[in-house]
């Protein structure tokens, strides 16, 4: 077996983490879009950021151009994609409109919390699940995965946005095709409560309760149904169409399972990794530090000296 070319390897691991750049990318303007009002496409970005999370991970064993680099830019991404934008959203929408209490003292103080909560849990999951792989079987998920609650308050943002009728609060230029349920408003309510989502969504995604992974399904028939269903989802996406729809798949994934994972005898007995993972690590003694130092600066001195002569 011939070994590859040095371009060849170089491009066997720019491949994958250039897919990962371009997934930062939408989380970016997806703040961008944030803060300029364009909320509908705010939330459209995260929802690409989903569909792309997992690109990287393919194209990287497609051309066999895994990498340690490549492991930690696409946690980076993840933060920035679902740990970042999706509570800037929430916050620039909600915190400027005039008929919501978030732009008082009290309200804007309970907006924050929320979006720290959210932020918090997000960032604190991704650095466990970096610790905790090995501990961890393929078929559970300790905690909703930051990928699967982004896009649940993205696509529940979106659908109520396009059912908020034109006089109320947080309304937008229709979007989204046809609306499935012409006799569903959206309540004015909602969108008061809606920080409360965030501070559930912080605290599940840092919890260490069980649930199933869509990668460890055992029926062969519900995985085709599931798969399925995110096909249809790869086709809507792209086209902008009928977040009404998108909802539904990843809200029940994360409620059937998560009842499972605390029901199921079997997925208890899966031991749960620790709150606060510890790594193996073997610094070098101090000694050794010490004396590499003293090496080096004797080194300097002679080399000083050689010149001065």
């Amino acid at each position: 077996m011939t070994k590859p070319r040095r371009e060849e390897r170089l491009w066997r691991y720019l491949v994958p983490n250039f897919i990962t750049a371009g997934s930062m990318l939408l989380g970016l303007v997806s703040i961008f879009q944030s803060m300029e009002g364009n909320y509908v496409a705010a939330a459209w970005l995260i929802v690409f950021a989903v569909c792309t999370d997992k690109l990287d991970g393919v194209a990287a064993r497609l051309v066999r151009g895994t990498s340690e680099l490549g492991v930690q830019l696409d946690s980076l991404a993840d933060f920035l994609n679902f740990g970042i934008a999706p509570p800037v959203l929430i916050f620039a929408s909600l915190g400027r409109e005039p008929s919501l209490p978030f732009g008082s003292t009290t309200g804007r103080i309970v907006l924050i919390a929320a979006c720290a909560t959210w932020l918090l849990g997000a960032v604190y999951r991704l650095a466990r699940f970096n610790l905790s792989t090995a501990q961890v079987p393929k078929s559970l998920c300790f905690g909703v995965p930051t990928t699967l609650m982004a896009g649940i308050l993205a696509t529940w943002f979106l659908a109520l946005l396009k059912y908020t009728p034109a006089d109320q609060a947080m309304a937008v230029d229709a979007f989204g095709g046809a609306k499935l349920f012409p006799f569903f408003e959206t309540p004015a309510a909602m969108w008061r409560y809606l920080p409360l989502a965030l501070f559930g969504g912080g605290v599940l995604m840092g919890s260490n309760l069980r649930m199933a992974n869509l990668g460890g399904l055992g029926s062969r028939w519900f995985a085709i149904f599931v798969l399925a269903n995110v096909l249809v989802g790869f086709i809507l996406i792209p086209l902008k169409l009928y977040p009404e729809f998108l909802i539904w798949q990843p809200t029940a994934w994360v409620t059937v399972f998560l009842i499972w994972g605390q029901l199921s005898a079997q997925v208890r007995a899966h031991k749960s990794p620790p709150i606060f993972p510890r790594v193996p690590v073997d610094p070098t003694p101090i000694e050794e530090v010490d004396s590499f130092v003293e090496k080096l600066t004797e080194t300097d001195d002679e080399s000083s000296h050689q010149r001065d002569v």
